[in-house]
């Protein structure tokens, strides 16, 4: 008789165990199938969702290996992967949508009733590997760098939402939250033509940065009423595009206060999935007001890479610092505390 060697290889990686409990681990490598594709992880950034989730704030099922905003360099393909092979610099887009339902066949690909996403529902990147399926992995222009190529994911966010506000030539905007996502739409609204840019957080070094990126005007809302300001620097009248990006229900309600006649929210930071806010349906109809959602990225990752490659949005401002996988509860901390920009992991 022959004995079975175990030839399993172990990993660390990070686990979400429940609400509040984070632990490095060792784990077996991901083993793909015949159309996926094994990435060894360069950099993966520290979102909000993440925390969300470590914080029990955002539905997924424990314990999970988080990790959705990464770059890294194919390890391995399937044996019917055709259009990579190892050693090509990639992103992922993280959401996996089947192409087959209601939605995947009408356009509409984020709302995929099959839906699933690596780092939420699916193993993430807060480790050494990761897999992902072919279609989802994106080889990396000439001329991006791996530490900016895990901005590919928040970059196409950020489009998909602006592609649904629809900014014009001469827009007036006001961006509630300066974080990552914050200072991505600053950069890219500017570039799409708005004549007027004025930037809302309560943090000083974030607003320092924004001022550097091309913010008009900014404004601490600890300091003085944020929407009573934007009326004063448009005439009194408020800009024509709001976009909340920090999930606060506060400044949910002051970009609703800013609006001038027809203006247009964007809902883009993630509130807590129970939170609410009162709301005037009288004010919606009496000044023709439009609240607009956005989630996540369909069809914009290539375009992502595209404004990345040729140098539309400068990334690397943003990156705040770099640490280890054993370093990660150190990176929640700073994010929670707020005065960092991005953090990214490099396992």
């Amino acid at each position: 008789m022959r004995l079975r060697v175990n030839r399993a290889i172990y990993v660390k990686a990070i686990v979400i165990e429940g609400r509040d409990k984070l632990s490095l681990k060792e784990l077996p490598r991901p083993s793909i199938g015949s159309n996926e594709v094994l990435i060894r992880v360069k950099y993966c950034g520290i979102c909000g969702t993440d925390l969300h989730i470590f914080k029990g704030e955002f539905p997924v099922k424990y314990p999970l290996v988080p990790g959705h905003e990464f770059s890294g360099v194919v390890e391995e393909v399937g044996e019917g992967v055709t259009s990579l092979r190892p050693g090509d610099k990639v992103t992922v887009d993280p959401n996996i949508s089947c192409g087959k339902c209601y939605y995947c066949r009408t356009g509409r690909a984020n709302f995929c009733e099959y839906w699933k996403a690596i780092g939420i529902n699916l193993p993430g990147a807060y480790a050494e590997y990761v897999k992902a399926p072919e279609p989802n992995v994106y080889k990396l222009p000439e001329g991006v760098e791996l530490q900016e190529a895990a901005f590919t994911e928040p970059l196409s966010c950020v489009l998909h939402g602006l592609k649904r506000i629809e900014v014009r030539l001469g827009s007036s905007v006001a961006i509630f939250g300066l974080g990552p996502i914050g200072l991505l739409h600053l950069q890219m609204v500017k570039r799409m033509g708005a004549s007027l840019v004025i930037g809302v957080d309560l943090i000083e070094e974030k607003i320092e940065l924004a001022e550097k990126l091309g913010a008009d005007y900014v404004i601490n809302p600890s300091k003085e009423d944020a929407a009573e300001r934007i009326k004063e620097l448009t005439k009194g009248r408020g800009v024509d595009i709001a976009i909340e990006a920090s999930g606060s229900l506060k400044a949910f309600q002051d970009a609703l206060r800013s609006l001038d006649y027809s203006g247009k929210l964007l809902v883009f930071g993630v509130a807590p999935q129970r939170a609410l806010v009162n709301l005037s349906p009288f004010q919606l109809y009496r000044r023709e007001l439009s609240i607009i959602g956005s989630f996540i990225n369909p069809y914009t990752t290539k375009l992502a890479l595209k404004v990345l490659s040729t140098g539309m949005v400068n990334v690397k401002p943003l990156i705040t610092r770099v640490l280890n996988l054993e370093e990660t509860d150190l990176g929640f901390e700073l994010v929670k505390g707020g005065k960092v920009i991005k953090v990214l992991l490099k396992p």
